[in-house]
């Protein structure tokens, strides 16, 4: 079998020649308070003086690609993070638009805003929710300015009406205020008429509400649509108030009848609603 070697690379023919330029170089140096010059300076001068120049200049060339390449290497560092901050940016504006694209497909829904975009009334969205014992009255923020009378509603249903206005905001009083009525109707041919008020429970979170003042004879069934009938001029009529769940009669009083209705609008995730003035 053939043996074979690694050639190496060998240093003396380097070392030898680095030798003789730094003699060369020192005969120059001490020469060079003469007169004339030796043949040794003359061979140096000869010999040193290009290898010299050759070797400044390859310095010189080698210092501006290091200048060049550390230059280079800055601005790429430089260039890297200004794209990382534009996608971070473009990251974020990503986010919000998604957000508000949600955001606003659930505001549309809960306003009943048609394909067209269009429907009666201005939007608003809640600001603020206060509570006592028997009030139940929201804050609201529209986008045009509010009067005291403005109708307030869900896509779903009726909620209330503005009771104070100062600008685009509005204080509401909710259908389960404790203080709160509206003239009602069942909603079928000859449907009878009565008066909506929050039920007992409505102040503990139940969203309930109860029609009562109905006539003696009054036909009311579990499952019938109450609407608001418009008397009395505080809410037009045919406003979706809510549905009867069950009916109660007295049992003092056979005459005397409540029916529960559970409302449409959902008052414990209120926070758009849509906000119309009379005639609209």
């Amino acid at each position: 079998m053939r043996s074979t070697r690694t050639a190496q690379f060998r240093w003396e023919p380097i070392l030898l020649m680095v030798a003789v330029a730094i003699a060369l170089t020192v005969l120059q140096h001490r020469a060079s308070g003469g007169r004339t010059a030796s043949f040794p300076v003359r061979i140096a001068s000869r010999v040193v003086l290009p290898v010299q120049s050759a070797m400044v200049a390859g310095g010189d060339i080698l210092s501006r690609m290091t200048t060049a390449a550390f230059s280079d290497r800055a601005a790429l560092l430089a260039e890297n993070e200004e794209l990382r901050r534009r996608v971070a940016e473009a990251e974020a504006d990503k986010l919000a638009m998604l957000t508000y694209y949600h955001q606003n497909r659930a505001m549309k829904e809960k306003l009943g805003w048609d394909a067209t975009g269009q429907f009666d009334g201005t939007a608003a969205r809640v600001i603020d929710w206060s509570s006592g014992p028997s009030r139940r009255q929201v804050t609201i923020e529209a986008n045009r300015e509010l009067e005291r009378g403005n109708i307030v509603r869900t896509a779903r249903g009726l909620v209330g009406r503005v009771i104070e206005a100062q600008g685009r905001r509005g204080v509401v009083v909710l259908l389960i205020d404790a203080e709160h009525a509206v003239a009602a109707r069942i909603l079928r041919a000859g449907g009878d008429h009565g008066i909506v008020y929050a039920a007992p429970d409505a102040g503990r979170g139940e969203q309930m509400l109860m029609l009562s003042k109905l006539p003696t004879n009054a036909d009311v069934r579990q499952g019938d649509r109450v609407v608001s009938s418009g008397l009395g001029g505080v809410y037009p009529p045919d406003l979706p108030i809510g549905v009867v769940v069950s009916v109660e009669r007295s049992p003092v009083n056979a005459a005397s009848i409540v029916a529960y209705v559970r409302p449409y609008a959902d008052f414990e995730h209120l926070d758009y609603v849509r906000v119309i003035r009379r005639g609209e």
